[in-house]
């Protein structure tokens, strides 16, 4: 009778493992490369839903960024993405990088930081302005990224096209060696501050950031509504002046079949959960800036819902 109460017992337990594995919600964030700040925030973000919504089960996976992400989710092969907002509008309206190809199977959970498209080069070379990479190999990412279009963006505000430069479709650590190897020119790098790929190059070769003319800016943001101006600090890179940038918002988007409580939960855990996040861009996740770049892009209803019990949007 002991003998088939402990197998009872034993069976039960195995049940409830089963049941419980079952039960686990896995989910995948598509973020970017290795060295650019998607990866390790994403790996962060990842940990933060992990610790905090219970039976999730989620991991941080290395893409080609903001356009290959967008891909990811509308084929079912990715549940969250971080994103460029300017991307993000391109392909839900199916415009600019994104012609003919109409994405609307996503929705924003939250706004994250400022990213700046950064136009790097060696410390000892002659590049000083956007024209001078006429006739340069310059680095502008993968074909389709967002990335690409950004340096499509800012090349076109000075009057360039890709048909005036050595075209390289390099990843920022790709772009860092090739820069310290002097096998290309200059790079474009859309990212936060600071990024690693610079910063590792700024300690061995040294880095020079080439800033935009406030006419190139003033061009550049009434033919892309979806950038902004900011100024990138010297102190960033140990650089001798600020450095005059178009800036992009970072988004956490998510699929649309995602469950509403779940990303309610997601959204709540964002905000309110301090002390998880340890990446340096978690200081700028706040209810002040939760909408920053996300303009007419829908809020995914679980978002909405959390954002409306703390008043931080109508319910409207």
């Amino acid at each position: 009778m002991k003998k088939f109460i402990a197998i009872l017992l034993a069976a039960m337990m195995l049940m409830g493992t089963l049941c419980s594995a079952s039960a686990a919600t896995f989910l995948t964030i598509a973020t970017g490369g290795t060295t650019g700040t998607y990866y390790p925030l994403g790996g962060d973000i990842a940990n933060l839903f992990e610790k905090t919504i219970d039976g999730a089960s989620v991991t941080a996976e290395a893409t080609g960024g903001s356009a290959e992400n967008l891909r990811l989710i509308d084929a079912g092969d990715a549940d969250l993405g971080t994103v460029q907002n300017d991307v993000s509008w391109f392909a839900y309206t199916g415009t600019d990088s994104f012609e003919g190809e109409q994405i609307q199977s996503f929705s924003v959970v939250a706004s994250l930081y400022a990213e700046y498209v950064q136009i790097v080069t060696r410390a000892d070379s002659e590049i000083t302005c956007i024209s001078d990479l006429k006739g340069k190999s310059v680095s502008i990412g993968a074909a389709g990224s967002g990335v690409y279009t950004n340096a499509l963006h800012v090349l076109e505000a000075a009057g360039l096209t890709l048909d005036d430069i050595n075209a390289q479709y390099l990843s920022f650590s790709e772009s860092a060696d090739g820069l310290k190897n002097k096998q290309i020119d200059a790079a474009f790098i859309c990212a936060g501050i600071p990024n690693a790929a610079i910063t590792e190059l700024g300690s061995t070769a040294g880095v020079k950031l080439i800033s935009l003319t406030d006419d190139e800016v003033q061009k550049l943001i009434a033919a892309h509504p979806t950038y902004g101006n900011l100024k990138l600090p010297a102190a960033t890179y140990g650089l001798e002046e600020d450095v005059n940038c178009v800036v992009i918002t970072a988004l956490l988007v998510c699929s649309n079949e995602l469950e509403e409580e779940m990303v309610y939960q997601m959204t709540k855990a964002l905000f309110e959960q301090e002390g998880i996040l340890t990446h340096a861009k978690a200081a700028e996740i706040t209810l002040d800036t939760a909408f920053v770049g996300v303009g007419e892009l829908p809020l995914h209803p679980g978002a909405q819902r959390y954002y409306q019990e703390v008043r931080a949007l109508t319910a409207e």
